[in-house]
């Protein structure tokens, strides 16, 4: 190896502080693709970790470019073919393929690699991109929309463990935002400019298939740089050694051990069936369908999601080799609650938001786009995007410098609860007021504040208390909650709308409009023609305020339950090398009973 090699080696494991193999977990206990990620770790040279991560940035801010651009072509997409209403349809799909993929992928990740799970998710987005572009009717856009979902999903799961691998805890949480952070803002500016000139002097299919040869060219420079590496070292032990397999053995038996042992394929087949069955109800009752539930089949998809759930969490505990979601992991108490924290922030922000922009338009009188920007990530006003990412960078350096976690959730999750409280106080002030424009914007700044802080210390505390080889399962279980916990606040938010509002407006309503109550419950364009100041208007601005009033009670109470919920995290010490807490008492205690050894010697 040349000087230079040397010195570019030296300083990769300065990066890490990692001196010696004694900081190691055992590697015959990690799956391959684990294993892989530790032997690759020690091989890094400094060039090799700039170019990396300049890839990683290059390849996320194509991604998020790809993600805000495109979203503008969605209605033309559907509406060419005379199906946009089935939007809905695509979006519930989708969704179900997100929360299902993430612990798939982080089973895949284990037992393949990174650097494969890269590979998979931009071939995934690609496919999706490049079916979109070509699409003629609804069923080719979902399916376009299932592979979009499996590459988005994959690729920023992919990430969040990259840096988990790359990185040493006290650091995890500055590189684990800082793709997103600095490549989010500019991409929502410049996505929706690009997608605007491109439908005035091209068509939506080329909006779409422009990033079918985008987004791999910019994957280029990460993927490259982690395979070349890769060759450059090879583990000790093989594939082969790592799955099991021996010579001998018949083909058959070396599939049955990759998917029945390894990728755990019983386990993965309950995990979507039970998500599926739940996750479709909930979704199909959101804001426009929440009578659903009086159909008898959408109680029995529930009875039977929760019955597949169970025998999930059955077989992963008893049966499983290697689980999905070990049981371990599970009863920890710090992952249940950073899991919990994240379903019941997800639910606040649901059920609060879906139909908050319908109440602003309404009771608040304020025109579509200041409507929009209140609550949505578009200029001027970016306040929850550029709150929740730069607040996600403080908490992430006061980790570093305080190499503590826990504080930043008790911090942030306060602040959110304060938030929404003010959000409360501003949807109904009394006498037919609401909040201005400003003060909706702080308060949802407050709140973006809160989450930037609490999401960032609470991802970096659930991956410092498990094990390495459960640090991609841990993260994918932390993603997947926030998504649960979202739809089912989607679901709720629908059935308090659909049960106040129309019995709201009823009450209300001037005798000789009463007949009008369903229109204006339909449709906040019918709402929005009575005039301010008239005493149809002030009925359907105070039914409005009201409902909305309910929705934002119900977001309260779910965020106070997280001011208990946040006591339950460790006050976890974020080391300075490579290991998890886990890890380091494994250690200590085999090194203490070493030292039993020889004394009894």
């Amino acid at each position: 190896m040349a000087p230079s090699d040397n010195q570019d080696s030296q300083a990769a494991e300065n990066f890490y502080q990692e001196e010696n193999l004694e900081k190691q977990p055992n590697l015959s206990s990690l799956q391959p693709g684990v294993h892989r990620a530790d032997v690759l770790r020690k091989a890094w040279t400094k060039k090799g970790l700039i170019i990396v991560f300049t890839g990683l940035f290059l390849c996320t801010l194509a991604i998020n470019f790809a993600d805000y651009s495109t979203q503008v072509y969605a209605p033309y997409t559907t509406s060419s073919f005379k199906q946009h209403s089935a939007m809905s349809a695509a979006r519930v799909v989708m969704n179900i393929t997100r929360i299902s993929a993430y612990p798939i992928i982080a089973k895949l990740g284990d037992v393949f690699g990174r650097a494969e799970m890269f590979i998979l998710s931009i071939l995934m987005s690609v496919l999706g991109y490049a079916i979109w572009a070509a699409c003629t009717n609804i069923t080719q856009y979902i399916v376009a929309g299932i592979f979009d979902a499996i590459g988005s999903t994959g690729f920023a799961l992919t990430q969040q463990i990259f840096v988990a691998d790359m990185t040493s805890l006290v650091n995890r949480g500055i590189w684990s935002t800082l793709p997103d952070s600095l490549t989010t803002i500019p991409t929502l500016y410049l996505g929706t400019i690009v997608a605007q000139r491109i439908l005035h002097h091209s068509t939506w299919r080329w909006g779409w298939g422009m990033w079918a040869i985008v987004l791999p060219v910019a994957s280029l420079p990460l993927i490259g740089t982690m395979l070349f590496y890769q060759r450059r070292a090879p583990s000790p032990v093989s594939v082969s050694e790592t799955l099991g397999w021996e010579t001998r053995d018949a083909w058959w038996k070396k599939v049955y051990r990759l998917f029945w042992t390894e990728l755990d394929l019983p386990g993965a087949v309950l995990l979507v069936a039970g998500l599926s069955l739940l996750l479709v109800p909930l979704s199909l009752t959101g804001s426009n369908n929440s009578g659903a539930w009086t159909n008898g089949s959408f109680i029995a998809m529930v009875v039977l999601g929760v019955a597949f759930i169970i025998a999930f969490l059955g077989w992963d505990t008893w049966f499983a080799k290697k689980p999905f979601v070990p049981y371990r992991m599970v009863k920890n108490r710090t992952v249940a609650a950073a899991c919990l924290l994240g379903a019941l922030d997800f639910f606040h922000y649901s059920v609060f938001s879906v139909f908050f922009t319908s109440y602003l338009q309404v009771a608040g009188d304020f025109s579509p786009g200041p409507a929009t920007r209140i609550e949505y990530k578009t200029p001027p006003h970016l306040s929850r995007a550029i709150f929740v990412d730069v607040a996600g960078i403080f908490a992430a350096f006061f980790m570093k410098y305080t190499k503590r976690s826990q504080i930043w959730v008790l911090i942030g999750v306060p602040l959110c609860v304060l938030g929404m409280g003010v959000l409360l106080y501003l949807v109904n002030m009394g006498d037919g007021r609401s909040g201005n424009e400003a003060s909706f914007v702080a308060a949802k700044s407050l709140i973006g504040t809160g989450r930037g802080f609490y999401q960032t210390a609470a991802q970096v505390s659930v991956q410092a208390v498990v094990s390495r080889q459960d640090v991609s399962v841990v993260t994918a279980v932390f993603f997947a909650s926030m998504s649960v916990g979202g739809a089912i606040g989607t679901s709720v938010a629908g059935a308090i709308w659909r049960n106040t509002l129309p019995d709201k407006l009823q009450q209300y309503l001037p005798s000789e409009v009463k007949g009008q109550a369903n229109s204006i419950f339909g449709s906040i364009v019918v709402a929005r023609k009575y005039a301010m100041g008239t005493e149809a208007r002030d009925a359907i601005n105070r039914s409005y305020q009201e409902s909305q009033r309910l929705l934002a009670i119900a977001a309260l109470v779910s965020l106070s339950l997280m001011l208990v919920v946040m006591l339950f995290l460790k006050n976890v010490k974020l080391g300075e090398d490579g290991r998890t807490e886990t890890e380091e008492k494994d250690q200590a205690h085999a090194a203490a009973e070493k030292e039993t050894e020889k004394s009894h010697t």
